[in-house]
């Protein structure tokens, strides 16, 4: 049986969220999804979720910037079209949060539309914020300013607006993200059992398994018994729980932020 996991202010979502019957994972409700995952062949530029998927390709004709009735093909950022690298980054992001069943993990508890400390690797980060150095943005938040179509501020690289990987991470889309290390020469003096962590590829489906796996036994930490990887599964909570004492390498944690709904998905995402 699986185990319900409680916690305050959104024992109800949570509760519907790690029953054993969503083990292929829910859909945010917050209108803007659909119902219930299901397959979607047809998608496109979410391509990565047609198997199981919360958006249909209509939902996300902006990721693509084609143009509809619903969206006025608005670029990614006000300061001008990104390079592809990094435009592919933002991509991978907005699809997670759009189309993934498993994105209602983590929910945020005070926003139904929004979701919370989700574990991103910090390899991931890095490599985004080297795709996106040199491209120009407005926005520090997108949570405050969806893509940054309203900031008044003056146009400048992501270099300038973020000092690092993490800094990009856990701050263009608010308290969405976390960061997580995941290199071996960060986690060798770590004495704990680290979260695992997403890069929002193929991979994090088997991450995603090992978490099912723990969900259904949390004492389990050797997913080898179930027959899966050694895949360290993701952190499952949303909100970031009080910081324990220093310890080396430890997950890396942001405090919530104050987030206003706009118009479009929601969480500028």
């Amino acid at each position: 049986m699986a185990v319900t996991f409680v916690l305050p202010l959104c024992l109800g979502l949570l509760a519907g969220l790690f029953g054993g019957s969503h083990s292929d994972g829910v859909c945010l409700q917050d209108g803007k999804h659909k119902a219930d995952p299901s397959p979607e062949p047809h998608l496109q530029e979410c391509s990565l979720y047609a198997d199981n998927s919360c958006c249909k390709e209509e939902h996300i004709q902006d990721v693509s910037h084609v143009p509809s009735p619903s969206n006025k093909n608005e670029p990614w950022d006000k300061c001008g079209p990104l390079s592809p690298e990094c435009e592919g980054f933002l991509k991978r992001v907005s699809c997670f949060y759009r189309c993934s069943p498993d994105a209602a993990r983590w929910p945020h508890p005070q926003r139904t539309s929004y979701i919370q400390a989700v574990p991103l690797c910090h390899s991931f980060c890095r490599e985004w914020f080297d795709a996106c150095r040199m491209d120009m943005t407005c926005a520090r938040n997108w949570a405050k300013d969806p893509r940054g179509q309203n900031c008044s501020g003056s146009c400048i690289s992501y270099q300038q607006m973020y000092q690092h990987g993490r800094d990009l991470c856990e701050s263009l889309w608010g308290d969405a993200f976390m960061v997580v290390e995941d290199e071996p020469e960060e986690l060798a003096d770590h004495t704990g059992a680290p979260c695992g962590c997403l890069t929002l590829s193929a991979s994090d489906r088997d991450k995603m398994a090992a978490l099912r796996a723990q969900q259904d036994d949390p004492e389990e930490l050797d997913t080898t018994k179930t027959g899966l990887p050694q895949y360290r599964a993701p952190c499952h909570t949303g909100p970031a729980p009080p910081r324990s004492p220093r310890r080396p390498n430890s997950v890396l944690r942001k405090r919530s932020l104050a987030v206003d709904d706009g118009e479009g998905s929601g969480s500028g995402l």
